[in-house]
């Protein structure tokens, strides 16, 4: 489907990993201000990390932005929404170096999340057993998308690794000292994460009350190693004699999906069409040649396309037999219904010439466009044909004069050209409007309107001069076939 304005914009805002909830806060007054400076936003929502339901798993590094627009109406003329998005971004990644910017809509992101697990208009998923691998694939994954046209925001839906504190404790020294591991493992979350020893009422509220270290006795390796466990003797014993603490790296957040770990490359496409990105992505990882543990799947916007066509397949063609046997029962003659049929490929060559000076990419919405104009132009064939037919049908012998079988033809043509010129311009007339909209919503219906009116121009101007031509040529195939077999009759 076309993308649908939905009169605001989404952000989301990617910081390194690791960055703690305080600073991540501290910046986004800072997103806020620098968007309030345009005269089109007219308000500005930030949310850092999870939200309050806790549905998204997101960390401290993650900042949703949600901007209200103003009315079109209201805005300067020489600016438009894409051209604002492309401000708003350029702006924020000069301000903030190394943050991840991605731009969207409210209600689209969310349905597409929901159903591809990422927002962008492509999303590719890697599954597989060792997350470590699988995230060498993605890399080199999101590499090769970048160089493909019409990629833009490419990236990792998934964290990359950041840096963690393991405590491995160590079992022989703690029983030397005799000290239980859960002693041991008391002491750490009750130290770095905060322990909950008894609750305090106020009235009819109450709270927790939790102890913890302060933070210079918890902040870094080495004071953690100073921290000090009571043994069964009562000495105080290090903690760096228990354990062994160190910072490694290690995984953000695990995805997975059908009881295997993934990684999703995501990338939204700009200036091209979602299919033919598409196909391009899907034979660029078959030329990777990823081993057999490994499986990728597309989902994305385009999946929607792919179901339409299939769907179409089939309906079109259904629906061109359909249309031929009404014909042919209308008339009862093969010819005069293939010379109605040819105004299809005049219809179509109008719908796609009109998309493309528009510059639509042909989608559902064009599609469904395409099976409307069928009707309109099978219709106007139908009001020629049926008075050539009508009129001529009683002449096909007695006419011999070619000349003047040319300006009959030509006379009923004009005749009927009334009807079709009227039948055509209200369809015109009523299609404008969508075709010219730009209100929300009218993404769905200007490709659509685009497809009819480009159609309905070229069998206005096509079919009176092609039809009546057409068919005098088979006229004239038929009369000379009809004075063939006369003579030969004469002879016998």
């Amino acid at each position: 489907m076309p993308p649908l304005d939905e009169g605001s914009i989404f952000f989301r805002c990617n910081l390194p990993s690791g960055i703690s909830i305080h600073k991540s806060a501290k910046l986004a007054p800072e997103i806020r201000k620098i968007i309030s400076k345009h005269r089109q936003v007219k308000s500005i929502l930030t949310q850092t990390g999870r939200n309050d339901e806790g549905t998204d798993p997101f960390g401290a590094n993650r900042t949703e932005i949600l901007i209200n627009l103003n009315p079109y109406n209201e805005w300067v003329n020489d600016t438009s929404k894409a051209e604002l998005v492309l401000k708003l971004k350029s702006e924020l990644k000069a301000a903030f170096p190394g943050a991840y910017f991605a731009f969207g809509q409210p209600i689209i992101d969310q349905v597409t999340e929901v159903v591809n697990g990422s927002a962008a208009d492509l999303a590719v998923t890697i599954s597989g057993e060792n997350l470590t691998e699988i995230r060498s694939v993605g890399d080199r994954l999101n590499g090769i998308i970048e160089k493909i046209p019409g990629a833009s925001d490419v990236g990792i839906e998934q964290e990359g690794s950041q840096g963690q504190i393991v405590v491995n404790i160590n079992r022989e020294n703690a029983a030397r000292y005799g000290i239980n591991v859960s002693d041991i493992q008391l002491m750490i979350e009750a130290a770095i994460g905060g322990k909950t020893i008894s609750t305090v009422y106020e009235g009819t509220k109450r709270f927790d009350l939790v102890i913890r270290f302060l933070p210079e006795s918890r902040s870094s390796i080495e004071a953690i190693k100073k921290m000090l466990v009571p043994s069964i003797t009562g000495s105080q014993i290090p903690m760096s004699e228990l354990a062994d603490i160190r910072m490694v790296d290690g995984q953000t957040n695990i995805y997975r999906a059908e009881g295997k770990r993934i990684i999703t490359v995501r990338a939204n496409i700009r200036g091209r069409d979602q299919g033919s990105f598409a196909k391009e992505v899907a034979r660029k990882i078959k030329s990777m040649k990823l081993s057999r543990k490994f499986k990728t799947t597309l989902g994305g916007q385009f999946e929607n396309l792919d179901r339409v066509t299939n769907q179409l397949s089939y309906t079109i063609p259904f629906t061109l037999l359909l249309i031929g046997l009404l014909l042919f029962i209308l008339y009862k003659d093969a010819i005069s219904m293939l010379i109605t049929i040819l105004c299809l490929p005049i219809g179509i060559l109008g719908g796609l010439t009109a998309l493309w000076v528009r510059g639509y990419y042909f989608n559902v919405s064009a599609g469904v466009g395409f099976v409307s104009l069928f009707g309109v132009a099978i219709m106007a064939g139908v009001l020629l044909v049926s008075s050539y037919n009508r009129e001529l049908r009683d002449l096909s012998l007695a006419f011999t004069d070619l000349k003047e079988l040319r300006i009959r033809i030509i006379s009923i043509s004009l005749i009927q050209i009334k009807p079709i010129v009227m039948m055509i311009t209200v369809a015109l007339i009523g299609l404008l409007p969508a075709a010219s909209s730009h209100g929300i919503g009218s993404d769905i219906q200007r490709p659509l309107a685009t497809v009819i009116i480009g159609g309905l121009l070229t069998c206005l101007l096509l079919i009176p001069i092609v039809l009546p031509s057409i068919y005098f040529s088979f006229f004239k195939w038929r009369l000379k076939k009809l004075s063939n077999a006369r003579k030969n009759s004469e002879r016998d």
